[in-house]
């Protein structure tokens, strides 16, 4: 009798033994898993990558609207001033039909300056040279009539005969005296920065034609 209770009392310690090893055998791989396995990184959220991405597009974006204003604020910079009047431009007439002209309309550019008559037999016999440098360099040169020492009328009669220039009238011999002509017919040619490249009466054609061509570049 004894005998079978020490057998049972030593199973039992012995069970009670298996199991605590078992037991601490399940924890330690368990702490030791959780020791080494690093935690997973929390990815973002779709709001959060769609804002970051929208926000560097948006950076860029402003980028480029500034470098468009800074174009067209450099663009408006390098516009082309204002060409400066000469003196021999510094005048205000009336046109054959009644308009206000201004001199300094055709500054920057040559002009051909012809004093003439009505009633200029010379004049008459130049007004084909004259219309036909005015058709062929006009896109450069700027020509000018001006039709003095008679009636409007008869001014304005002669200059409807003669077309691709700017007839000035100028019955009171006001624009003559300014440039002093003495006769007609008469031309003062002047270069783009208004200086004078030629001054003469009953000027050859040849001559005319070739100083026009120079200045016309």
């Amino acid at each position: 009798m004894r005998a079978a209770v020490l057998g049972v009392l030593a199973a039992l310690a012995l069970a009670a033994c298996g199991g605590a090893e078992v037991s601490d055998a399940s924890e330690e791989p368990s702490a030791s898993s959780a020791s080494q396995t690093p935690s997973p990184a929390t990815p973002a959220s779709p709001a959060e990558s769609s804002s970051s991405d929208m926000g560097g597009k948006g950076e860029e974006g402003d980028k480029g609207d500034e470098r468009d204003k800074d174009g067209t604020t450099q663009q408006t910079e390098e516009a082309a001033p204002e060409p400066v009047v000469p003196a021999a431009l510094q005048f205000q007439a009336t046109t054959v039909s009644g308009d206000a002209f201004d001199g300094a309309s055709v500054a920057g550019r040559p002009v051909v300056l012809w004093f003439w008559a009505p009633w200029c037999a010379v004049c008459k016999s130049q007004v084909p040279t004259v219309t036909g440098l005015a058709d062929q360099y006009g896109d450069d040169v700027a020509f000018v009539g001006v039709g003095g020492l008679d009636g409007t009328d008869a001014i304005r009669a002669f200059a409807d005969d003669v077309p691709g220039l700017t007839h000035l009238s100028d019955p009171g011999g006001d624009l003559y005296q300014r440039f002093g002509i003495s006769e007609q017919s008469s031309f003062v040619v002047l270069d783009a920065a208004g200086g004078e490249a030629l001054r003469t009466g009953y000027a050859n054609d040849d001559a005319l034609s070739a100083v026009v061509a120079d200045v016309a570049g």
